[in-house]
């Protein structure tokens, strides 16, 4: 029994003593009543000290089941503790991989390998400083202009036979001339019957016999033959877009099939061989010889165009991988000796008995990337070394001269001491920073160009070796323009046949030849003759 309830009980009991008291008591009436305040009081009291414990057991209670649940709540913060380490962990990451992406979206072709037809989202940045001339053609310029041509269908326009006075108007002379240049396409159609006899003393019978040529009842000629070869390779145009561009022009009398226009190709390219050979034992023996690498679609598949290159010829081979660089089999590079100017690609690191050189161009485009993006001088530093000294290489070239001994270690010196400002300023990026993923570009970039030294400054070095393999680079691009145009390659065998008239027909190009007049040759079973120039390199 509580406090209260005792309390209330001796009010009661107290309530009828005082009934009782009262009925045999009337005069101890007050003072009875005076006690009986004083118990209320009492109660109230005792009712207070009541509420006041019960607070105290809910506080006691709740501190029980406080105690009961710090075990729990330890568990739970080590949890998210650990959670949290791997958040940040998490964090960090996609912070560098979007800084990777923003990196990568800030370069173009002019600060990557990327090709031209990614910026079609970015307007180009003239580098051209203004001369403050008028456009156009300057004073002392030499123009071009069409040239009348000699020999023209003559038109008379004389004028009027009368006067408006009625006199007779006599011819004096001519006045001006002008001439109109168009083109017909007309037919050539030569048609060669054989005819037979007899002997007429001893009856036998006699045939004549077709030109070689005419194989078929109805044949293709050379002219066709080479415009064929001509739209295919040098123009890159689909066989069936051929098959149209003739009919179109012959007003439906040619129709070519996309078979003979396959049969056309195969035909030029089986015939091309002896030419192709000759390529190749030039390239075998001169002195320099630029190296690129190109993919291409061949039946839904990448397979790649291997290309080998100087100022005189060009040499195509369609190989599967990129890393096998075998034409017909043959390792061409293993019987080559002189000077090979590439783009770093590996595989050309194991011939060890070449003399390599390293294209600048490329690296050009990557150190613009880390000077506008990292905002590093030691970029932009390299990038005019090269500037300036290709600038002064052509310059004394001109004169007859070149670089002398001591000059050529001076540029070695520059070279390294710009390298070590790089190394420099990639240290103090990183140092005190956890994330280094945006530098790490920029690290390999610097650890390949102090390995790679010598590769990338043997254009100094050597008088014939370039700054850039921008030579090489114009080839590939033509094999692009085809797979761009046309999609791509059905078979092997039309990769093949592709490659080697492509190598023909650039070789033609850069030898101021008519290739017109050379596929025709080809065509006739000739082998061109090229008049290579003897190696001539120092």
């Amino acid at each position: 029994m509580t406090a209260l309830q005792i309390a209330q009980k001796t009010i009661k009991d107290l309530r009828v003593v005082i009934s009782n008291l009262h009925a045999k008591y009337g005069d101890e009436h007050e003072e009875l009543q005076q006690v009986v305040t004083m118990l209320q009081k009492e109660v109230l009291h005792l009712t207070a000290e009541n509420e006041q414990l019960k607070k105290t057991l809910k506080q006691d209670e709740k501190q029980e089941a406080l105690a009961a649940l710090v075990p729990h709540l330890n568990e739970t913060v080590k949890y998210l503790k650990k959670e949290n380490t791997a958040l940040k962990k998490e964090i960090e990451k996609l912070t560098d991989q979007l800084e990777t992406l923003r990196n990568r979206m800030k370069k173009t072709s002019e600060t990557s390998d990327k090709p031209s037809s990614t910026n079609i989202f970015k307007k180009p940045i003239s580098t051209r400083v203004k001369s403050g001339r008028k456009p156009g053609g300057q004073v002392g310029h030499k123009g071009h202009r069409l040239h009348p041509f000699r020999d023209p269908q003559v038109i008379d326009c004389p004028p009027a036979q009368k006067c408006e006075c009625g006199g007779s108007v006599r011819i004096k002379g001519i006045l001006k001339r002008k001439q109109l240049i168009d083109i017909r396409v007309e037919l050539d159609v030569t048609e060669e019957v054989v005819s037979f006899g007899y002997c007429e003393k001893c009856g036998k019978r006699h045939e004549g016999t077709f030109s070689e040529k005419y194989v078929n009842p109805v044949n293709y000629g050379d002219n066709i033959k080479a415009i064929v070869s001509l739209l295919n390779t040098r123009m890159n145009l689909p066989i069936n877009k051929i098959s149209e561009l003739l009919r179109i022009l012959t007003d439906s009398k040619i129709r070519l099939s996309d078979g003979t226009v396959v049969n056309i190709i195969n035909d030029l390219a089986k015939k091309s061989n002896p030419t192709v050979k000759c390529i190749v034992e030039y390239l075998t023996k001169c002195g320099l010889l630029l190296a690129d690498e190109t993919g291409c679609r061949v039946n839904g598949k990448l397979d790649w165009f291997q290309i080998f290159t100087n100022d005189s010829c060009t040499l195509f081979s369609h190989n599967k991988k990129r890393g096998s660089l075998l034409f017909e089999g043959e390792d061409l590079l293993a019987l080559f000796t002189g000077i090979l100017l590439h783009d770093h690609f590996k595989s050309y690191y194991r011939y060890t008995h070449l003399t390599h050189a390293e294209c600048n161009d490329h690296i050009d485009r990557q150190l613009k990337a880390v000077n506008e993006i990292l905002k590093h001088e030691w970029a932009l530093k390299l990038r005019s070394f090269f500037f300036d000294a290709d600038k002064r290489k052509k310059e004394l070239m001109d004169k007859g001269e070149y670089f002398s001994d001591q000059e050529i270690k001076d540029y070695f010196t520059g070279f390294l001491e710009i390298l070590d400002i790089g190394d420099a300023e990639y240290q103090q990026a990183i140092d005190g920073k956890q994330r280094i993923v945006r530098f790490n570009e920029e690290k390999c970039l610097l650890k390949r160009l102090r390995e790679y030294a010598s590769e990338h400054l043997r254009y100094i070095s050597v008088s014939k070796v370039s700054r850039g393999n921008s030579c090489a680079e114009r080839s590939a691009k033509e094999s692009k323009r085809k797979v761009r145009v046309s999609g791509g390659f059905r078979s092997d065998k039309g990769a093949d046949n592709y490659a080697r008239v492509s190598g023909v027909v650039s070789t033609m190009n850069k030898q101021k030849m008519d290739i017109y007049q050379g596929i025709k040759d080809i065509f006739n079973g000739k082998t061109l003759d090229f008049n290579f120039k003897p190696p001539d390199f120092s």
